[in-house]
């Protein structure tokens, strides 16, 4: 692990991207490896992905290609959706040659918790945050299982969004009794004690900075929720329109 994070230190996290060809070839390898068509992301980085990076303790983006793809379109998801109905949604989306950087490709799975905590601890300033920044746009990938905004690390990805003025290129579509406005994130969930309490005291820390951030991320999730599939919408903006079809 300790020769990875070396290499991997010496990549940009946002050349840790997956162009459409990489995304083919991990749809391949989920057919190889049998996994079921309604597997989720949580089953596919166990089964598959963990397994394929062992050796190296790289990421499976840069087991790719290890000089890495500088991402253009980074990608929200809950991890509770078909990774096969989740890459299908990206592959629908009328985009010029995009390079998604996707966090179960993008992060080293196989990284012991304290070794990957140390990547993440500091959320401003983690791989997620940074390669958002270097990104063109935001795509939110939604599905019919979950609220997005019900998973404390989706509501964070808003927040940066919002905080760097990104355009959200949304795909898929929310389950019915998706809900979202006031509060949006509050009761939001995450599965490591450690991570729930880096994301909510950052949340908490850039709101008390701007106050009115917390109407800008309901507002910001509330359209995301709502827009059509394709379009792209402008979570920074005070004022409509909202969203528009995406640029090809």
């Amino acid at each position: 692990v300790e020769n990875a994070r070396s290499r991997l230190a010496r990549i940009p996290s946002s050349f840790w991207g997956v162009d459409m060809p990489d995304l083919h070839e991990f749809l391949r390898t989920l057919e190889d490896a049998k996994m079921p068509r309604e597997a989720t992301a949580h089953e596919v980085v166990d089964q598959v992905v963990c397994r394929a990076t062992f050796n190296s303790a790289y990421c499976w983006a840069l087991q790719q290609t290890r000089s890495g793809k500088k991402a253009t379109h980074f990608v929200s998801h809950t991890w509770e959706e078909s990774v096969v109905e989740f890459c299908e949604a990206l592959q629908a989306l009328l985009l010029s040659n995009p390079i998604f950087w996707i966090c179960f490709l993008a992060l080293p799975q196989t990284w012991p918790r304290d070794a990957l905590g140390r990547l993440l601890s500091t959320p401003f300033q983690s791989p997620f945050f940074v390669a958002l920044r270097d990104c063109t746009e935001m795509v939110v990938v939604r599905n019919t299982k979950a609220n997005l905004y019900d998973r404390l690390w989706c509501t964070f990805e808003l927040l940066a969004a919002v905080l760097q003025k990104k355009n959200v290129v949304v795909a898929g579509r929310m389950p019915g009794t998706f809900a979202t406005g006031r509060g949006t994130g509050s009761t939001a969930k995450c599965t490591d004690p450690l991570d729930r309490e880096l994301i909510t005291g950052a949340i908490r820390g850039a709101q008390r900075e701007d106050s009115s951030l917390e109407a800008l991320v309901n507002r910001a999730a509330y359209l995301v929720g709502r827009a059509p599939e394709g379009t792209s919408v402008n979570v920074s903006r005070a004022r409509g329109p909202f969203w528009r079809t995406a640029a090809l």
